[in-house]
């Protein structure tokens, strides 16, 4: 008899478009999954095996649900969770964040962010982005991992990005930025704890090409493959990349993160595909058609505030109120 976990209870039911954002998160906080992330990425945890790795993931990894004020004293043991709200600073949240321990001697508590991006080309520089995350792990730190007084008690912070729709020069590679000493003048040859965040970035491709990639392309390809029935994931996951959970999902895994963005663009392209106006008009209002209704179940569920769903739809609150 198989034994459900985590990634089995998630991708067993019938996930609907609907909900796919949110599910790519659990998937993507599922622990056998996070290993093989970290022993491609991670340099702390190069070497290991997926097994050892995973038992070095601390707790439950919080996925984008939760809020933390970092520096407001009541809430500063409450745990690890996925927004961080700083006054003058803004709100970030993040799609999956948890704590692992390096095998090494020392034990070295490792603050890690894991984030499905859809997108490799947004409008900015992602390397940006990332960097900009990476700072705030470490300033959220204050009062929590470290005081003013002790700076040497901040943890490293890794956020690992991994991207689905890349430019083609940038498909099936893995990217570390990281900070370096330069000496620009004399040689000091004095040691200090520079090495403190790091941003990785996974770029899958397409999924014919997988062979490509390293296994942890193969991985993520099958696990959202568009093509893959659930047991031929299941079979895959399970015979090359030693899964021991029933891996299945009704109606296959499409794509990962920003679904209602991702649906409607499917029906546009399938309308240009075909070359026909109609074919156009009906991808583009079944585009539309999904997108609300996405959005829809994200307020149902608790999600999304209704005033962000609104808006994203380009409707009034009342008019969006109405349709719930």
């Amino acid at each position: 008899m198989k034994r459900n976990t985590h990634i089995s209870n998630v991708l067993e039911g019938n996930l609907n478009k609907d909900r796919y954002d949110a599910e790519v998160k659990k998937i993507l906080s599922d622990k056998t999954v996070l290993a093989w992330i970290l022993k491609y990425t991670v340099e702390e945890f190069d070497g290991y095996p997926i097994e050892d790795i995973r038992e070095r993931i601390e707790g439950e990894p919080e996925v984008g649900t939760h809020k933390v004020y970092p520096g407001h004293k009541p809430e500063a043991i409450t745990g690890l969770v996925t927004e961080d709200k700083v006054p003058g600073e803004g709100v970030v949240t993040y799609d999956v964040r948890f704590f692992a321990i390096t095998p090494s001697k020392e034990h070295i508590k490792l603050i890690i962010n894991v984030e499905g991006q859809k997108k490799f080309n947004p409008g900015y520089d992602l390397v940006t982005r990332s960097v900009f995350y990476c700072a705030r792990m470490l300033s959220a730190q204050l009062d929590t991992e470290f005081t003013g007084e002790n700076y040497d008690d901040m943890k490293k912070v890794y956020s690992i990005w991994i991207c689905m729709e890349v430019p083609e020069y940038m498909q099936y590679t893995i990217t570390a930025y990281k900070m370096r000493p330069q000496e620009i003048y004399g040689h000091g040859g004095r040691k200090s704890r520079y090495d403190l965040m790091e941003s990785v970035f996974v770029c899958l491709g397409k999924e014919e090409e997988a062979g490509r990639g390293n296994k942890l392309h193969g991985m993520l390809s099958t696990l959202f493959s568009e093509r893959l029935q659930p047991e031929e994931k299941e079979e895959i996951l399970a015979t090359e990349y030693n899964f021991e959970t029933s891996v299945e999902l009704e109606g296959g895994l499409r794509q990962m993160c920003n679904l209602s963005d991702l649906v409607e663009e499917r029906g546009i392209k399938k309308g240009i595909e075909l070359g026909l106006e109609q074919g156009l008009e009906q991808g583009l209002e079944q585009g539309r058609q999904e997108k609300l209704e996405a959005f829809l179940a994200l307020v149902r569920d608790g999600l999304l505030e209704l005033s962000e769903a609104a808006k994203r739809v380009g409707m009034s609150e009342e008019e969006f109120r109405k349709l719930l």
